[in-house]
């Protein structure tokens, strides 16, 4: 505990929280204060109705808590306390059910994921999105970072990685200092299920299933409103909003850029 950064400190005990029973209790506040204002506009016109859940989502939404919760239960919980006080409150059946289209159009989308995503499949398709730089710059892979932890018996991933390797990083300008875990561009939390499955090869490090509870990409945490453009990044936003189960599948010295072969 001595030897623990402000951030890591941080991080346990806002983990703790949400592992408790005060997020519903929060969710549950968040809706009673915007409920009123929700169905009075509901009743005044039907309206946008996917403008209208987005703004009371966010409004919901405890500050700075965001990075550590589990959004996919997260998100679970506020639609069905939505449907319930909207059922318990007899709103009219048509805007029922234009309300709850609208609640689905904010929690899922075209590609959600609910299956399984192999991290080895994810992170291929990140090193073939930037062969094109590596190739310009001479890189011969890109910097993967696989960090291992206990907290409160359960086993944590995180996934760092960028596109530049450390080496071309230290030698781009004078006296450059290594980066540390959240200076590369891109990151995943995972929480291990702690099961193991059986890997494909001998060679092959056993497949540990996990959930991902929090992912950022250029910086930036993922959000509904995140901007995403190749084939990797919008997997990588579904898998985080969708049911799905990461495979933790390979090593972080699995991959290159293949230039030299």
């Amino acid at each position: 505990m001595i030897n623990q950064t402000l951030s890591q400190l941080l991080t346990e005990r806002v983990t703790a929280f949400a592992e408790s029973p005060k997020p519903a209790e929060l969710i549950d506040a968040g809706i009673e204060k915007m409920f009123q204002s929700v169905v009075d506009d509901l009743f005044r016109s039907y309206g946008d109705f996917t403008k209208v859940v987005k703004e009371a989502m966010a409004a919901a939404m405890p500050a700075n808590v965001g990075d550590v919760f589990e959004l996919t239960k997260y998100n679970a919980m506020v639609a069905s306390l939505l449907r319930q006080r909207w059922e318990q409150a007899a709103v009219e059946s048509l805007v029922l059910k234009t309300a709850d289209k609208a609640i689905s159009e904010v929690l899922t989308g075209d590609g959600l994921i609910t299956g399984e995503v192999s991290l080895r499949s994810l992170l291929q398709a990140f090193v073939d999105d930037n062969k094109d730089d590596a190739r310009e710059h001479g890189w011969s892979h890109p910097e993967i970072r696989f960090e291992e932890e206990q907290r409160y018996g359960n086993t944590y991933l995180a996934v760092y990685f960028d596109p530049e390797p450390e080496d071309s990083y230290r030698s781009g300008g004078y006296a450059r200092e290594k980066r540390g875990d959240y200076g590369l561009k891109h990151r995943i939390h995972v929480r291990l299920t702690g099961d193991e499955r059986a890997p494909a090869n001998n060679w092959e490090s056993a497949v540990r299933p996990g959930e991902v509870y929090s992912a950022s990409l250029d910086d930036k945490k993922i959000s509904l409103e995140l901007n995403v453009r190749s084939p990797w990044e919008r997997q990588l936003v579904a898998l985080y909003f969708g049911n799905a189960m990461l495979l933790v599948d390979c090593d972080q010295d699995d991959f290159s850029y293949g230039l030299d072969d």
